[in-house]
């Protein structure tokens, strides 16, 4: 009987063991582990389980790799070239209106008109540029070198207002009437591509960064921003058109009418925007619950 119960005993710490490597994920019999020694989980696996566990850097590593992820981006990156042609379109119907150019190019226009050597595009390029280096001195440190892409962009911005204007043509109002009819759909047609440029949430053309790094220090709305930075633009296209040319060339009514109107209807398109965002949500929302109750209806069917 002695013996009897010294064995089992035995068999029980045996099996008491048995169980406790099991459950620390270690293997009873060392042959079973891997050659080289590592006992953690499959190299397949580890993204789950850091998941699993909170790990924040194999979340993201998952994040980056996942191709909706890579598709979102995409999307924003062609919202904001798309946002950046419609702005050019914006730009070129002002200047067919002859009511006088948009502040944020009216300044490289006056600078064309008084040095004729030197085109259009370039002095847009280099007034591009200029407000570049407008966002280093507002940011400072906060300034981002991704942000050195709004100058590849102003090239972009630069052709695609020379290939609109060549679209366009000899299309032009004839009446004074129709120029101010002109005058209004560029500056809708412009602040719908300002709006599409900041939705985006990428690189921004360099006249809005320039607004956002006001608003970022500021804390101000952007659409009154905007006003702000286009009357100023306006004041400084006409101090070159004195200086340079000798009269107002290149600025004229529609000028102020676009300084003083733009961000409005850019703070009215936000506005929209907002409506807009906050009904889809709701709709999802919506969706999801409707989802759920008839999941919940065919289980109880069944």
């Amino acid at each position: 009987m002695t013996e009897r119960k010294i064995n089992r005993g035995s068999e029980i710490r045996t099996k008491g063991k048995s169980m406790g490597r099991e459950r620390s994920g270690a293997s009873a019999d060392p042959s079973d582990r891997s050659s080289s020694g590592a006992t953690g989980p499959a190299p397949a696996s580890r993204i789950a389980v850091l998941k699993a566990a909170g790990d924040t850097a194999g979340e993201s590593c998952w994040r980056r790799c996942d191709p909706r992820a890579v598709l979102f981006l995409a999307g924003r990156i062609a919202l904001m070239l798309a946002g950046i042609a419609v702005m050019a379109l914006g730009i070129d119907v002002v200047v067919k209106a002859d009511l006088g150019n948009s502040p944020i190019s009216a300044t490289p226009n006056v600078l064309a008109l008084g040095f004729p050597a030197v085109s259009f595009g370039t002095f847009m390029l280099g007034w591009q540029c200029f407000l570049v280096l407008v966002q280093v001195v507002l940011l400072r440190r906060e300034f981002r070198l991704v942000d050195l892409w709004q100058i590849p962009i102003s090239v972009f911005f630069g052709l695609c207002i020379d290939w609109f204007m060549a679209l366009l043509g000899a299309a032009a109002p004839t009446t004074y009437l129709a120029s101010w009819l002109w005058l209004v759909v560029g500056m809708a047609v412009l602040a719908a591509g300002i709006v599409m440029t900041v939705v985006s949430g990428t690189v921004m053309n360099c006249g809005e960064a320039v607004v956002q790094a006001v608003v970022r220090k500021t804390g101000a709305r952007f659409g009154t921003v905007k006003v702000g930075f286009d009357l100023a633009c306006a004041a400084l296209a006409v101090l070159c058109a004195l200086v340079f040319v000798g009269h107002l060339a290149g600025v004229r009514e529609g000028t102020v009418v676009c300084a003083a109107l733009t961000g409005v209807v850019v703070n009215g398109y936000m506005a929209l925007y907002g409506r807009v965002r906050q009904g889809a949500r709701r709709w999802r929302a919506g969706a999801g619950s409707r989802a759920d109750e008839a999941a919940t209806s065919l289980v109880e069917q069944s």
